[in-house]
């Protein structure tokens, strides 16, 4: 492809990662590494020991990479589950005057101000600038909408930038077989991209694989009645974007660690939700209103069932109300 058509494909994805935004707002990595080349000079996944610099301070002139890394407390819990790669070129200087804009006025929260009921995860970014100096953002979710803001916008951006380009009118795959058991190990699909999704977290709690490695472009419900091991299959639907990307971006940020006590719901819906991108990748959630809005997830390649929290009440309300 040349330069030209590098630039519209580049083009394309950033006006629609706009628009996956806006459907945002409604609603953050791997074991740490040290480059040893100059992280200016070689972008990539890997991530300096110590960043040297403050995006606030220093703006996003000359900004030649922007990627996702390591929450600088390894014992912190909470990590958000983000793609991997690195922006680069024109697009990365745009990306970071972005995320540098967004600073104006962004509050800062301690732990103690986080909302216990807005889902929380914790997220940090880093910033290569021309003179060699390594800036970096760190946010939680639960903090502020700004901080979904600057999760999302990067988030984006490396998913699209993943992806292979879009073929307007392409029609959905097959419907899944939904599984007779509340599940998910049974709906899951390794397409060209499932190799990025290898986990290689030391312990779980590190885990930031994130849950599909491109823009979900296909989205199956399967709705039970029933609670516990005992449910039966009431109805099964399909959804295209953008309610798909949607679902996939709130499973994302939109769940709490650890476990509660509450009052069970034994006639409330369940739902094994089926995430499918471009490739042919597909993994599995299982959001369980009928305890707490329980969520599991089959998480990595090869896909393991994994407990990952309680889900808010926004990606219930997405999978609930996605029936077209």
């Amino acid at each position: 492809m040349d330069e030209q058509g590098r630039a519209v494909r580049r083009g394309r994805w950033v006006g629609a990662a706009v628009a996956v935004l806006v459907v945002l707002g409604a609603v953050l990595a791997v074991p740490r590494l040290v480059a040893d080349a100059p992280p200016a000079a070689e972008p990539g996944t890997n991530c300096v020991a110590d960043a040297d610099a403050s995006l606030e301070e220093t703006g996003a002139d000359g900004a030649r990479w922007v990627r996702f890394c390591p929450l600088a407390d390894e014992g912190r819990t909470g990590r958000a589950r983000h793609p991997q790669g690195v922006v680069t070129g024109d697009l990365a200087a745009s990306v970071a005057d972005s995320l540098w804009q967004t600073q104006d006025g962004r509050p800062t929260c301690a732990v103690d101000d986080v909302p216990t009921l807005r889902p929380s995860r914790l997220f940090r970014i880093e910033v290569g600038l021309a003179d060699g100096q390594v800036a970096e953002l760190t946010g939680d979710t639960g903090c502020s909408t700004r901080d979904v803001t600057l999760f999302s916008q990067l988030e984006t951006t490396l998913l699209m930038e993943a992806a292979p380009e879009p073929e307007p009118g392409a029609a959905l795959p097959a419907p899944v077989r939904c599984p007779e058991a509340f599940t998910t190990t049974e709906t899951n699909a390794d397409g060209a991209s499932a190799d990025q999704l290898v986990d290689t977290a030391e312990s779980p709690w590190q885990s930031t694989v994130p849950l599909l490695p491109m823009p979900a472009t296909a989205t199956d419900v399967c709705a039970y009645r029933g609670g516990d091991r005992r449910r039966e299959l009431l109805d099964q639907w399909q959804v295209g974007s953008p309610a798909s990307e949607a679902i996939r971006a709130a499973a994302t940020l939109g769940y709490r660690d650890g476990m509660a006590d509450c009052e069970l719901r034994p006639r409330a819906t369940s739902y094994v939700v089926v995430l499918t991108d471009a490739t042919g990748t597909a993994r599995t959630l299982a959001l369980d209103p009928t305890q707490c809005a329980t969520l599991q997830a089959a998480v990595g390649s090869p896909a393991v069932d994994t407990y990952l929290g309680l889900a808010g009440p926004e990606l219930v309300r997405l999978v609930e109300h996605s029936r077209p």
